[in-house]
């Protein structure tokens, strides 16, 4: 009804929809959340015979990284889809099509993320602090720092060597990494080699993705801010490198929210239930490397169908435009008020 069925059905239920499928999403989201925060940060069970029992469900649900996380998460994905309407009205005003219906989605959107995207970097700061007390061998591996230290700098750029636990060519900012991770100046961070070197996360993995997701994050508060500027001076619809670079940003926080989940996922490796079960452990023993290749085969193959065609379907209704998807009289279903031929007959006479 969503994506096809603005024609045929009375705007009003139109806009339910579309309200329906994101109270359907947020609710997948709050689910789904809840179970990765558990397996990141457990709490409310208890361990008989190596069987995980619970003991309080709301202690369950509600561990102690799910409300940043939820909040963190939630607020990506709507930054994200900000993004892409402002991509899109930048897209009519720079076609000159649809410059009205640009403009509004362009003002109202970048009201929107100056809004969600401050916040969204005081979420960060917020899900990282509490990484830090809950789970500080995935904040090490975000941070590739080897030794427990104080004072330690903010590492900008560095090849992690996870053979020798250490850093080449590094870029770092002194004390900035206490201050950041820790919010104090000596902030104590611990290091990895605190950890057993089989309890480590490949490092370079979650240490580069942090950096893509934290660089895409940066350069949307600096996109936002410059809009407001341009807002301020009265040359919001009228500056080309601003439209060209709405319509660049688009697909980033796409690539941003999968920097943050690569980030998360494979941080805390090597556990599936951080720091009570294994990765290794945690696979059915009649399950086959075979059985694993068909069902990734199968996702690839499901994705790859859905993906591109969901693509097309929303690019081809960007093109259209918003004036051809408007109808100010909705077909409606139910029996006719009088046969077709009589209808006809009567406009002939007309």
């Amino acid at each position: 009804m969503l994506l096809f069925g603005r024609k045929l059905v009375p705007r009003w239920a139109h806009f339910v929809a579309a309200l329906m499928v994101a109270l359907g999403t947020l609710f997948s989201t709050f689910w789904i959340l809840a179970a990765n925060s558990w397996m990141q940060t457990p709490a409310g069970y208890e361990i008989i015979d190596g069987r995980f029992f619970p003991t309080d469900w709301l202690a369950i649900i509600f561990s102690p990284s799910f409300p940043y996380r939820l909040a963190h998460t939630v607020v990506g994905f709507y930054a994200t889809t900000g993004f892409v309407v402002l991509g899109v009205a930048a897209y009519l005003i720079r076609r000159r099509d649809f410059i009205a219906e640009g403009r509004v989605m362009l003002s109202m959107t970048l009201w929107l993320l100056s809004v969600l995207v401050p916040l969204q970097i005081f979420l960060g700061d917020q899900h990282g602090l509490n990484t830090l007390e809950y789970q500080p061998a995935k904040l090490a591996a975000i941070e590739a720092h080897w030794d427990t230290a104080r004072r330690v700098p903010l590492i900008l750029f560095a090849i992690p060597d996870q053979k020798n636990a250490t850093n080449h060519f590094v870029i770092k900012v002194p004390l900035f990494g206490s201050l950041i991770l820790a919010h104090s100046l000596d902030g104590e961070i611990k290091g990895l080699k605190d950890f057993p070197a089989q309890d480590r996360a490949p490092v370079a993995i979650p240490f580069f993705a942090f950096r893509i997701m934290v660089g895409i994050g940066l350069l949307m508060l600096g996109l936002v801010m410059a809009g407001g500027w341009l807002r301020f001076r009265g040359r919001l619809f009228d500056s080309p490198w601003f439209l060209h670079a709405c319509l660049g940003m688009a697909p980033l926080g796409f690539v941003a929210v999968l920097a943050g989940w690569t980030t998360t996922e494979v941080g805390r490796q090597p556990w599936t239930v951080y720091g009570l079960l294994r990765t290794a452990d945690s696979v059915s023993p009649s399950l086959t490397g075979a059985d694993v290749l068909i069902s990734l085969l199968g996702y690839m193959a499901v994705y790859l169908i859905i993906f591109p065609a969901g693509i097309f379907v929303m690019m081809r209704l960007v093109r259209k435009g918003p004036a051809a998807t408007d109808v100010s009289d909705p077909v409606e279903s139910g029996r006719p008020r009088q046969p077709i031929t009589v209808q006809l007959q009567s406009e002939s006479e007309a």
